[in-house]
């Protein structure tokens, strides 16, 4: 989505992972303009910047910054650690404003000594590059929905890895009773296996996740039959805005899934389970519930239009703001 809301001719990959070299330096010298730092989870202790400082420090370009964030399992002081610190303090030396995703990321910053920051949101939400996109809302409510699972997470992301995952596998088992309900994963190697069909990985992939508990005696019949027939792999992003269309709703707990959905038109709900998708919620008003808040009403109820009418009413001012960003930092936009 970055790279979608950016005019650019041509870009080079930067390997942080490798160190300086004069003949690597001459070459992104002589092709490049500035450095654009794609993703958003980079604000954390755990980050491992490999040789970035140096690259930065040696190449001494416009670093442009579109939507970072910080990444927590709840909103909490998080305090980086000194490489980490230098990394932000030499980004922000080369721009104007350091994008970032929500309030919270912006204290967190703000917090470790960064100031010069301004709130974007995420580019994902305006991948269409459509100032005027308007939310279909089925008015009797909707029926075909898309529900993004997140079945691998850490202690970074839920405060109670277990519970997330039983909650998850519940919503998606009622979901599946009152709607034509189908799944969406995003890169895990097991669902991949069963989106392709390809009988002896499935096989394995179905013993390690009754092994995991995840096909379990509750939900497991339930999950396995959408996995084998209602399980979409998203391989790359304009295949989703593709798969995305077909819904009256996009929920679940991939924010890089109920987002590009909103971006073509589909209502979308997150789930409050991180920071992440806390703050994006926050920053753009889209409706976000915990799983006991979601169960405790009908599904038309919390996709109902009115949930939306801040959202809606300010995208355009959003998107606005977005396309100026980018400019003001010396770069042209598709926007």
């Amino acid at each position: 989505s970055t790279l979608r809301v950016v005019d650019y001719t041509e870009g080079h990959l930067l390997n942080i992972d490798e160190p300086v070299t004069d003949a690597e330096l001459k070459r992104l010298k002589e092709n490049c303009d500035f450095i654009l730092l794609r993703g958003s989870n980079y604000i954390h202790e755990e980050m491992d910047w490999g040789h970035f400082l140096s690259w930065i420090e040696a190449l001494d370009m416009p670093v442009l910054c579109i939507g970072v964030g910080a990444q927590a399992e709840q909103e909490r002081p998080i305090i980086l650690p000194t490489e980490g610190r230098r990394v932000w303090q030499a980004i922000a030396e080369r721009t104007p404003m350091i994008g970032v995703r929500g309030a919270f990321s912006a204290e967190t910053l703000h917090r470790n000594g960064i100031h010069n920051l301004e709130i974007v949101g995420c580019p994902s939400i305006f991948r269409s590059l459509d100032r005027s996109m308007t939310l279909r809302h089925r008015p009797d409510g909707p029926k075909r929905v898309t529900f993004s699972l997140r079945r691998e997470v850490g202690s970074t992301y839920a405060v109670d890895p277990i519970k997330f995952a039983l909650t998850q596998k519940r919503m998606i088992a009622k979901l599946a009773l009152v709607s034509d309900l189908f799944l969406s994963c995003h890169g895990e190697p097991e669902e991949k296996a069963f989106f392709f069909k390809a009988p002896r990985h499935m096989e394995a992939a179905a013993a390690k996740l009754v092994a995991e508990g995840w096909f379990d005696e509750t939900t497991g019949q339930v999950m396995r039959d959408l996995y084998e027939r209602r399980l979409y792999y998203v391989g790359a992003p304009d295949d989703y805005d593709l798969y995305a269309q077909q819904f009256d709703a996009a929920l679940g707990y991939r924010v890089h899934a109920v987002l590009p959905a909103v971006a073509v038109g589909v209502p979308g709900v997150l789930f409050s389970y991180d920071t992440r998708s806390r703050e994006l919620a926050e920053t753009f008003d889209l409706p976000i519930y915990s799983p006991e808040e979601f169960e405790r009403q009908t599904l038309k109820d919390a996709v109902d239009p009115s949930r939306f009418e801040r959202f809606q009413s300010l995208f355009a001012e959003r998107y606005d703001r977005m396309k100026n960003f980018i400019e003001k930092n010396g770069v042209r936009s598709r926007m």
